[in-house]
């Protein structure tokens, strides 16, 4: 599989490759293991550990335990794999989408423009991107203030955040995602 743009952070540790892989699709064990974590869509989609994130989707997320977090996204969305569906959590939006039944096309889809608007909701992340700089690996664009507390969408009101500690906020204030 080849996936362009893919920014390295770290390799996928074996035990985790191993407990996921007879419960995610193959295609997401190959990249785990041909590239491991790290960052691609110009730092938009983050191949995450889902171990690192189990205790905060549990804590956001109604239905946690039938769900295993597989991607962030810089605009603080969490993409997880849930009975046999590829699921997008919006937090900024409080929305759960479905992306899709499977990943067969997910790599490629993600280079195009459409996809990542209609399914990944990625609107505004360029403009933010070029006025602001990628954020870091554990970061994300949030919005100042909350849009569930009246904040605009709007780029000028989006500031780098700690991925982690944006979802615990917007869950305080708006409630876990069902």
């Amino acid at each position: 599989m080849n996936i362009s743009n893919f920014v390295f952070k770290e390799d996928m540790p074996t035990n985790v490759i191993e407990k996921y892989q007879s419960v995610i699709p193959i295609q997401l064990i190959e990249v785990w293991k041909e590239y491991g974590l790290g960052s691609l869509s110009n730092g938009y989609l983050k191949i995450i550990n889902p171990d690192q994130y189990l205790e905060l989707l549990q804590d956001t997320y109604s239905r946690a335990k039938l769900a295993i977090p597989l991607f962030t996204t810089a605009m603080g969305d969490i993409l997880i794999w849930e009975d046999g569906y590829l699921m997008a959590l919006n937090f900024r939006k409080h929305e759960v989408n479905v992306i899709g039944k499977n990943f067969k096309y997910f790599f490629g889809d993600i280079s195009d423009e459409y996809f990542l608007n209609k399914a990944l909701d990625w609107s505004p992340y360029l403009e933010a991107f070029e006025k602001y700089g990628e954020p870091a690996y554990d970061e994300c664009f949030g919005y100042v203030p909350l849009l569930g507390l009246g904040g605009a969408e709007k780029v000028e009101n989006l500031k780098k955040v700690k991925f982690i500690e944006h979802i615990y906020i917007i869950n305080h204030f708006m409630g876990p995602m069902e």
